[in-house]
């Protein structure tokens, strides 16, 4: 009977082990999803604010300030954001805008950016 309770004990305590682990590796992930989706938030507003922008005022230099949100920079460790825009065609005026945001994760290693990249043509203006 003793042995019997030991080898059951033994059992319970491998699965709450093998459980724990489980919801540790669950907890991660989700804290990595929601990282990632955090992310690409962020780089989808900051699209939106400029995308906006006069053809003129549209180049990496007058962009190159913006920053992220404060809600991202305290759910994202180290955030970093870059602006490039590129002129494409002088036929059909066309820019490229692309905006990457990267940070760390736990183990303080920069992952890979979230990117999304758009494309403004300059209108032609009315005669």
């Amino acid at each position: 009977m003793f042995i019997e309770t030991a080898i059951g004990i033994a059992l319970a305590v491998i699965v709450m082990m093998a459980v724990a682990q489980l919801v540790a590796v669950i907890a991660k992930q989700r804290r990595e999803v929601a990282q990632t989706r955090l992310a690409t938030q962020e780089v989808s507003n900051v699209m939106e604010r400029v995308i906006v922008l006069p053809w003129d005022e549209l180049t990496t230099e007058a962009i190159a300030g913006r920053n992220t949100s404060d809600l991202s920079a305290v759910a994202l460790d180290d955030p970093q954001i870059s602006i490039s825009v590129a002129e494409l065609d002088a036929t059909l005026p066309t820019k490229q805008i692309e905006i990457a945001l990267s940070w760390r994760d736990h183990a303080h290693r920069r992952v890979e950016p979230v990117r999304l990249v758009a494309w403004k043509h300059q209108t032609k203006a009315v005669e």
